[in-house]
């Protein structure tokens, strides 16, 4: 009787092979680049579109909650302040977004060979990756026009933009994983994105918000991952660092949740999608 191998998905979140997962670092870039190449794809203004998008907000946000609404931008340019808020949202709802429908825009790939599964959802972080770095350039100039330097506290961003990172992808995990068998998520997921959009400060400032009404932002962890993001880059507000510490614990407990229910179910991907 021929020897037979069975290849059969590790389970447990405590054994992810990260060495396997170095190993397909260039199936990870190939499926980046091709989702970055895809968004633009047959498009008249290509990678522009990346520019166009938040300056649309910009200017969309500060008509209407800086020049209508009267708000308060902490004594910054109102352009600038938004700004800050829409990249940090924009990295995150995109991320959200992306990899909750990772594995059904791969189902041809996942049904067909074996590979790390977490590596899908992973390069799906490729895309607002690349609108986060094309919209950081842009704040860089913007703070340039409007002679604003940041202050020491910047040495403080890469640990927030980590925080915020974390928040997406442990999500990720848990709804791409949820995703595969009920498809109806990848609908759900960018409507709950738009309506928590509303309830977190991007747009306009915690001090614009009433008292009867803040704690509806405490509770909000994104909240804190924008207000770390104005406060390391723009130095302004003060730092909470409880409620940071806390919402990075928060990053920390979804990432390990989410990587935990996606690894307890990648065995059944390929049978259920």
């Amino acid at each position: 009787m021929p020897n037979q191998i069975v290849i059969e998905p590790e389970k447990g979140w405590v054994r992810i092979n990260f060495k396997e997962l170095f190993e397909y670092r260039e199936l990870i870039g190939f499926l980046a680049w091709r989702d970055i190449m895809a968004q633009y794809k047959q498009t008249v203004f290509g990678f522009a579109w990346a520019v166009v998008k938040p300056v649309f907000y910009v200017l969309a946000y500060t008509l209407v909650f800086g020049k209508i609404a009267g708000l308060s931008s902490s004594g910054m340019p109102y352009p600038l302040f938004t700004l800050c808020g829409v990249m940090a949202w924009g990295f995150f709802s995109v991320a959200l977004e992306q990899s909750t429908a990772s594995l059904l825009n791969n189902t041809n790939l996942l049904t067909k060979v074996y590979f790390p599964r977490l590596i899908i959802p992973i390069a799906s972080l490729a895309r607002g990756a690349a609108d986060f770095i094309i919209s950081l350039i842009l704040f860089l100039v913007m703070m340039g026009i409007y002679g604003v330097s940041p202050g020491s506290s910047i040495v403080f961003f890469p640990v927030f933009l980590t925080m915020g990172l974390g928040i997406a992808l442990g999500m990720g995990f848990f709804f791409s994983a949820v995703c595969a068998k009920y498809h109806d998520l990848k609908f759900v997921v960018p409507f709950l994105t738009q309506m928590w959009f509303w309830i977190t400060p991007v747009a306009y400032g915690l001090e614009n918000i009433p008292e009867k009404l803040k704690f509806i932002y405490y509770l909000n962890p994104m909240t804190w991952v924008i207000q770390s993001f104005r406060w390391s880059l723009l130095g302004i507000g003060e730092m909470d660092w409880l409620k940071a510490l806390l919402t990075a614990l928060f990053a920390i407990a979804v990432l390990a949740g989410g990587l935990f229910y996606f690894r307890k179910k990648e065995g059944e991907f390929a049978d259920i999608i």
